[in-house]
């Protein structure tokens, strides 16, 4: 079969399913290693028996519930295409502003952030991405999940940036070596065990739960890094932390308590939902 015939079969199926019709492009893309114009001149070229077998396999998957950036082990983030397993969260559009803000702050302040740090680094996405746009920062991220740094060391390698990755129960590590950070980032699990019933089978099913839950209505782990934060910073810092919308004020008030001094922020993101909460103080 050529190209042109598997699209517009797996693309039958794919409405009639519902799904998303982009899905057997990308697949045959990825698998080919082509452009999305690259494709579109090939569609008279006819797949290999194992490159048939392969987008056979890789469709089946799909249309079964299994995300298609597990199935190709790539996801897009901030412009680059990072490594991802069923080990680590596929990234979402809304942590893409979080490095946006952090992005801001350290071309606004260039004598001032040098030591970035990303808590609950997941397949590095975070530390790598600024990294690798300001090569001169010393960029740290760390995880619980032993799991998920192999992902995040594997995403290093490909894209070329020397992040220092550690294991660590948040920022236990850096506590017992007296370190400290200009710019303090983080994604953490906030999803509350209650939400499950509203969440779709294809995020629960896949995605891992010790990287989407926390206790006590999704806010422990902030509760638990907040608490343990203002050791890592010095006078001037930035930090900024991705929440579940519903827990803005929440959030907001656990920095309060740690930073009386500090200005707290709520950001919303492209939608008008709180999705941002900054605490910083000398830093814009």
């Amino acid at each position: 079969m050529t190209i042109a015939e598997i699209l517009h079969q797996a693309k039958a199926e794919l409405s009639a399913r519902e799904l998303d019709l982009n899905i057997a492009e990308i697949i045959i893309e990825t698998r080919l290693g082509l452009t999305r114009s690259e494709l579109w001149m090939s569609t008279s070229q006819e797949l290999s028996p194992s490159e048939k077998a392969q987008f056979d396999s890789d469709f089946s998957r799909y249309i079964n519930g299994e995300p298609v950036q597990y199935i190709l082990e790539v996801a897009p983030f901030y412009g680059r295409d990072f490594y991802v397993t069923a080990s680590v969260l596929i990234p979402r559009p809304e942590t893409e502003e979080l490095v946006y803000a952090a992005e801001k702050v350290i071309e606004n302040n260039p004598n001032h952030v040098h030591r970035v740090l990303d808590v609950c680094t997941g397949s590095g996405i975070i530390p790598i991405t600024l990294k690798a746009i300001f090569p001169s920062l010393d960029v740290s991220g760390s995880d619980i999940s032993t799991e998920a740094l192999e992902v995040a060391e594997e995403n290093k390698k490909r894209l070329q940036t020397n992040v220092r990755l550690i294991h660590s129960d948040l920022v236990d590590f850096f506590q017992e070596k007296g370190e400290k950070f200009d710019l303090i980032l983080a994604n953490p699990p906030y999803i509350a065990d209650h939400e499950r019933a509203e969440m779709s089978d294809y995020v629960l099913d896949h995605e891992p739960d010790l990287a989407l839950f926390a206790p006590n209505n999704g806010l422990a782990i902030y509760e638990q890094l907040i608490m343990n934060l203002p050791g890592l910073v010095d006078n001037i810092f930035w930090i900024g932390m991705e929440i579940g919308y519903t827990q803005g004020e929440s959030v907001k008030k656990l920095f309060e308590k740690s930073f009386p001094q500090a200005e707290i922020i709520i950001q919303q993101d492209i939608n008008g939902k709180d999705r941002i909460v900054i605490c910083r103080k000398g830093l814009i």
